[in-house]
């Protein structure tokens, strides 16, 4: 299968760890320092380091004396060396030069320059924007032109021997010390990387594209994209370093007789810079490995510009917070947010600010749609082919007729769209072979992780409804497969793979929502081994459509916290248990109220055994492994593209902010797609940093759609609609609200990233006793 999976391989991770060992030591804060004061603003022994390593040569092929390795292994050295602010010609030589060559350059040129550049004989840059400069054939020499005109702002160009510049139309090379170069160094706030204005006055140069070939201009714009990601890489690198920063300085200053890492407030603030950061690192990798394919022109410019945007907009957003949350010393000279800072700023403007390279995506979506260039990232395989066609195959023959009204409906807040025929659905794929495909065989389908995001992607991008049957399928059943019996798996699995038993979740009460293990629902043991159980649960999606309950109900008095709770099944259908609907503020009612007034749950329906329900219950939360977010956010293109339609069609398209939303809309999808691919490549058993992220990600950009949503329909957003464009969006609007709320709330969700995540001061509890 050719399913690629974002994890660094183990390749990959030797790499990144030479580069950070290296750069922690060779470009501290004194060495960068150091370099920023001298002449030319670079070390020259660290420099030769660099090209001993062969990292100059990293994605030069190897016919050409390089490495031959993809963006993928460029990406992970840059983050590093923007982290430690590595002042060399490194950038301009191997991330714009040498790209430059590969993507543009004639066989001529590459062989001509490229084993140089590899090797570090070279130093060299760049420019992409020609529209300062006009060539002229020199009529009396083969390949001699001349260049008149000016570029500003180069990178490295006061450290290079040669320098590449295009016009718009074609790429030329100038030796440095040319009649009639002149370069002017730039005196810039940030000292950290040089750039210098370059003046050509009839100087002579070669033309090193490939003048017959018809992708020469593809081939300039391929380069200017992977500049782009290149800078990016630098930008997450730099701020990451800003976070760690700051969680070393708040961890060692007191204020008010603690550490200032203990103040809730500072927690959050660190906890969404991890947020962003991680974001950014699963775009940034994501597009790398989108380069190291055979992308589309479009596909690349769009991967590339979303993630420098983002990029940029991060390593402000990150130098800024670090300069607040280290107080009076962050303004200071002596400390380093403030080099961060001035990079950041300097680094937005590189290659196209964030607007400027939204616009680009937002024109993009405007014509084609959010799908149509937005390209996987895994090279499939015929046989990943013939799957996901047996797939769509199926939806198309039987997503008709009678369910053809089930199409995009059914999900968050449509929850109560023809239940009855939903479960009636549910039985159709279940005789479909659909039902449970991500169980273990023999209890379930036993697909692979590649056929199972298929499965869920395909079955997204069909409309298949929302299933029904979630709550049994991806929670219950997964929990029973590792925690129950073998009789419990004999009982409760076959109904759920069927289609026809469906399961509510009986977890939060009153006042046990997002701090579950205050649970005050109590069961107590009979003496016939069953056990009766009083209390109330809250929020319960679809009780009243539902067979069975599972219950976190605590069965040893006395106990507090996670101890003495007991995982329970019991059927909804007994005396003993009230259903009560709750009406939301869109004004449905698929949430409930249960009440249990004695109701019983059997001796053998406990799962686990009695007083392990935590380990149970947190298993279950555990289970979800990123699978089917794979197609909860093809869901999401769903609707981003009937966004897009509609913005279309009323004129919204035109407003530039909601075109810059848009943008962003998009972007923060690929960051979900992205983030989901490193966590199914994940090892290890713990937490992850992607993973611990994800529902405050997607939660908060799911709502931020919705407000989206609203403001592209205007005064039609009011009013009340049954039309088939415009309630949908009501509904994504309204029901978007409940996103950061449910599942834990975005307050609890940035306490948990900031102690688990981050390792800063846990909240004190009431029962740590």
């Amino acid at each position: 299968m050719g399913f690629v999976k974002l994890a660094p391989t183990q390749d990959q991770l030797m790499i990144g760890d030479a580069a950070a060992s290296f750069l922690a030591d060779a470009s501290d804060s004194a060495a960068v320092r150091a370099a920023m004061a001298s002449e030319h603003g670079w070390d020259e022994k660290a420099w030769r380091r660099t090209v001993e390593m062969g990292w100059c040569g990293t994605t030069i092929p190897e016919a050409h004396g390089g490495l031959g390795l993809s963006p993928r292994e460029l990406v992970l050295i840059l983050e590093h060396m923007g982290r430690h602010l590595f002042c060399s010609p490194f950038f301009g030589t191997v991330a714009l030069a040498a790209t430059l060559l590969q993507e543009a350059g004639s066989p001529a040129a590459k062989k001509k320059y490229l084993p140089r550049l590899a090797d570090g004989s070279l130093r060299a840059s760049a420019s992409f924007e020609g529209a300062g400069v006009w060539a002229r054939k020199d009529a009396k020499a083969k390949n001699s032109w001349q260049l008149k005109g000016r570029v500003l702002g180069m990178v490295d160009a006061g450290s290079a021997e040669l320098l590449l510049v295009a016009t718009g139309k074609a790429v030329f090379a100038v030796q440095v010390g040319a009649e009639g170069l002149k370069i002017a160094p730039q005196k810039t706030w940030d000292a950290t990387r040089r750039l210098a204005d370059v003046t050509l006055t009839n100087v002579t140069a070669e033309r090193i594209d490939d003048a017959a070939s018809k992708t020469k201009a593809s081939g300039l714009a391929r380069a200017e994209a992977l500049a782009r990601l290149y800078l990016a890489a630098e930008q997450l690198g730099g701020a990451q370093q800003c976070l760690d920063l700051i969680l070393r300085y708040t961890s060692e200053r007191k204020q008010f007789g603690r550490a200032i890492a203990s103040f809730q407030a500072v927690k959050h603030r660190c906890a969404q810079m991890f947020v962003l950061v991680e974001g950014l690192r699963s775009c940034v990798y994501g597009a790398a490995a989108i380069a190291a394919g055979k992308p589309t022109l479009e596909a690349l410019e769009a991967e590339c510009n979303g993630a420098k945007a983002l990029a940029s907009d991060t390593y402000f957003h990150c130098a800024s917070e670090a300069i607040q949350l280290h107080g009076g010393v962050g303004f200071t000279w002596e400390f380093d947010p403030q080099l961060h800072f001035k990079r950041a700023q300097a680094g937005s403007h590189l290659f196209g600010t964030a607007d400027v390279l939204r616009e680009f995506i937002a024109d993009q979506l405007a014509k084609q749609g959010s799908e149509s260039f937005s390209q996987p990232v895994e090279s499939r395989s015929p046989e990943d082919e013939k799957f996901r066609k047996a797939v769509s195959t199926w939806m198309r023959a039987n997503l008709k007729g009678k369910f053809a009204t089930l199409k995009h409906r059914g999900g968050p807040g449509d929850e109560e769209h023809e239940p009855a025929l939903r479960k009636e659905w549910e039985r159709k794929m279940a005789q479909g072979g659909w039902t449970c495909v991500g169980w273990p065989r023999p209890w379930g389908r036993g697909f692979t992780i590649e056929q199972q995001v298929a499965f869920h992607e395909e079955y997204a991008r069909a409309g298949g409804p929302g299933r029904i049957s979630l709550l049994g399928e991806g929670l219950l059943g997964p929990a029973v497969v590792s925690f129950g019996t073998e009789a419990q798996k004999q009982r409760h699995l076959p109904g759920i793979v069927d289609g026809t038993t469906y399961w509510a979740q009986g977890y939060s009460e009153p006042n046990a929502g997002s701090d579950l293990s205050n649970v005050q629902t109590r069961c107590e043991a009979q003496p016939d081994g069953s056990w009766k159980v009083y209390g109330q649960k809250i929020w319960t999606s679809l009780a009243h459509e539902s067979d069975w309950i599972f219950v976190l109900a605590r069965g040893q008095p006395g106990t507090r916290g996670p101890r003495g709770l007991s995982f329970l099944l019991m059927p909804l259908k007994q005396p003993g248990i009230t259903i009560r609907p709750i009406r939301q503020l869109t004004g449905n009612s698929e949430f409930n109220e249960v009440y249990f007034d004695g109701a019983v749950a059997a001796a053998d329906d406990v799962v686990g055994g009695a007083g392990n329900g935590w380990k149970v219950a947190m298993g279950l939360l555990e289970a979800e492994r990123g699978v089917s977010t794979l197609g909860q956010q093809m869901r999401f293109s769903y609707e981003l593209d009937l966004l897009i339609d509609t913005a279309r069609n009323n004129g919204a398209l035109k407003n530039p902010l909601v075109r810059q939303r848009l943008a962003s809309a998009w972007s923060g999808l690929r960051v979900m797609r992205y983030n989901a691919l490193r966590m199914l490549g994940g090892e290890s058993t713990q937490l992850s940093r992607e993973a611990i992220i994800f529902k405050y990600y997607w939660s908060n950009w799911h709502r931020e759609l919705g407000k989206l949503a609203a403001d592209v329909l205007g005064p039609a957003a009011d009013v009340i609609s049954l039309d088939p464009v415009i309630r949908p969006l009501q509904q994504l609007f309204f029901f978007s609200r409940a996103d950061t709320i449910y599942a834990g709330t975005n307050e609890i969700q940035l306490n948990l990233i900031a102690e688990r995540g981050l390792g800063m001061p846990k909240e004190p509890r009431g029962d740590a006793k």
